[in-house]
């Protein structure tokens, strides 16, 4: 996902390498606010801190309505500010894996310095879809429909046949759209490479790899402001 990664990266947290294993101490039941800043290039992490509920309470520098999660993604130049209150062990690991599953940043919350928690490892590497480019329609193509095209079973040479019929004269290019008619054309057609056929806001999809995986995790949804929008029109 990442054209750079972490098979050539050591991510870093608070300047420290995980085998570097950065320590913020607390106290048993004590309320501990922690700010993730995402300070990459590039990289996109997910975030947790095993055994711990985390509520977020700001986003970018901006108050929300607190939201309890047990992971969120941050990207590139993103802040949250969470509330945290370890109690019943000594340590905790904040691990923060790259969305491409290639590497982690760690460190500890601990009771003193030179304890550490497990680290856990990466989830399964997630696969980019159709729909995650939204390309999401392509689902809906009719391969049924794409005869009347070369019989490769009649190619010189190839005599024996494969059975296989490449036309696609009869192809249902309708169906491409998932139900959704196609973006109108704009200006001049030949200055567009690509246009995604199904798009959607997905304000409510945790991401690529996030989803189902058993973990509450915060979506873009869930970020509630505290003041009013200035700006009073409908999003």
């Amino acid at each position: 996902l990442s054209d750079v990664n972490g098979n050539t990266y050591t991510y870093l947290l608070n300047g420290a390498a995980p085998a570097g294993n950065w320590t913020g101490l607390f106290r048993p039941g004590e309320k501990v606010l922690l700010r993730f800043i995402n300070g990459s290039a590039m990289t996109y992490f997910d975030v947790r801190i095993p055994g711990l509920k985390m509520t977020v309470v700001a986003a970018d520098g901006q108050y929300i309505h607190p939201v309890t999660v047990d992971e969120f993604r941050i990207a590139v130049a993103e802040t949250f500010d969470v509330l945290v209150e370890p109690a019943g062990q000594d340590a905790y690991t904040i691990f923060a894996q790259d969305n491409g599953r290639t590497g982690h940043a760690r460190g500890t919350l601990a009771v003193r310095e030179g304890l550490q928690a497990e680290v856990p490892p990466h989830d399964p590497r997630p696969l980019l879809t159709m729909d995650d480019m939204g390309h999401g329609g392509m689902s809906g193509m009719d391969h049924g429909a794409m005869g009347g095209g070369h019989d490769m079973s009649k190619m010189k040479g190839m005599e024996g046949g494969c059975g296989a019929n490449m036309g696609m004269a009869g192809m249902d290019h309708g169906a491409m759209q998932h139900g959704a008619a196609a973006a109108p054309a704009k200006g001049d057609e030949r200055l567009i490479d690509m246009r995604a056929m199904a798009t959607s806001p997905k304000l409510d999809d945790p991401g690529i790899g996030l989803r189902n995986n058993g973990r509450k995790v915060l979506t873009y949804s869930d970020l509630r402001s505290v003041f009013d929008d200035p700006d009073g029109r409908e999003p």
